[in-house]
């Protein structure tokens, strides 16, 4: 056998050993870390900075009134992403657990600020970042990648609320939801909300000024809008006035950004052969 034939032979059997040798050492897909989430709100972030759902487990869900409620516990080898120690502790996870990864050490936010926090345009990067970091430092081959799905992110927030802005433009609203108007006042710019001081007095129980800005938005013919996290001192004040929407809450199984896509469309299709005054 010439020289340079048998050369050619031995290359391909070394190129060939060498590849099934990566493939054995390297299973870029079968490798994946797979991670569990307490909060169903960082399993639509994990979800999508994973690309996929398949590494990703919910250890949550809402119910029809917008509760997170548990429905399963951490897994054996999966990686645990909590909110904070004590959004771990409440999933009975203790602190020293060595899987478990946090994405702040102690959030400074209330329960209704942080629901409104995965509405907010200017919050939901940050909070995505602090997922792909966790996501990235565990699952090291993929970083690239992640990096790449944050920006997908970034530019799926701002290409919906343009969306938002196109069908709803300046649609007149009053808004008493008790999350979701923080996407919602994102992009339209005629959602009225009252001032946090008179909220709060709504909340304590002045229903004559509540009544006020009820009766107020049914005269100009402005949709009352609610959510499930509506106060329900405010919600049964409300549901005496017909020309209202309540939003949905979200759920694991429903694209986040399909959701807030149906957000400004549920709007779109209860005001728009309405004329406000």
């Amino acid at each position: 056998m010439p020289a340079v034939t048998l050369r050619r032979s031995l290359n391909n059997v070394l190129v060939t050993a060498f590849a099934l040798l990566m493939l054995l050492f390297h299973p870029a897909a079968a490798s994946a870390e797979n991670f569990a989430v307490t909060s169903p709100w960082i399993g639509f972030i994990a979800s999508f900075i994973a690309g996929d759902v398949k590494n990703v487990r919910y250890l949550s869900n809402w119910d029809s009134s917008g509760n997170v409620i548990k429905t399963s516990s951490p897994r054996s080898g999966e990686i645990i992403i909590a909110i904070d120690a004590k959004d771990a502790e409440n999933f009975r996870i203790k602190k020293n657990n060595k899987q478990l990864r946090l994405l702040y050490d102690n959030l400074p936010m209330t329960k209704e600020q942080l629901q409104s926090a995965f509405f907010d345009p200017a919050m939901l990067p940050f909070l995505a970042q602090s997922v792909m970091k966790i996501m990235s430092e565990e699952d090291k081959g993929r970083y690239t990648y992640f990096q790449r799905r944050l920006a997908e992110f970034q530019s799926k927030i701002e290409s919906t609320i343009d969306i938002g802005r196109h069908l709803l433009g300046n649609t007149k609203m009053l808004d008493i939801t008790g999350a979701e108007g923080t996407w919602i006042r994102s992009s339209i710019s005629g959602a009225v909300r009252p001032p946090a001081s008179v909220w709060e007095g709504w909340k304590a129980g002045d229903t004559q000024a509540l009544k006020a800005a009820l009766d107020e938005a049914a005269r100009r013919n402005w949709l009352i809008l609610l959510d499930p996290w509506t106060p329900e001192i405010i919600r049964s004040a409300a549901v005496g006035y017909e020309y209202r929407l309540t939003l949905p809450p979200p759920s694991k199984d429903r694209d986040y950004f399909v959701f807030l896509h149906d957000i400004f469309l549920a709007i779109w299709n209860k005001t728009k052969n309405v004329k406000t005054k």
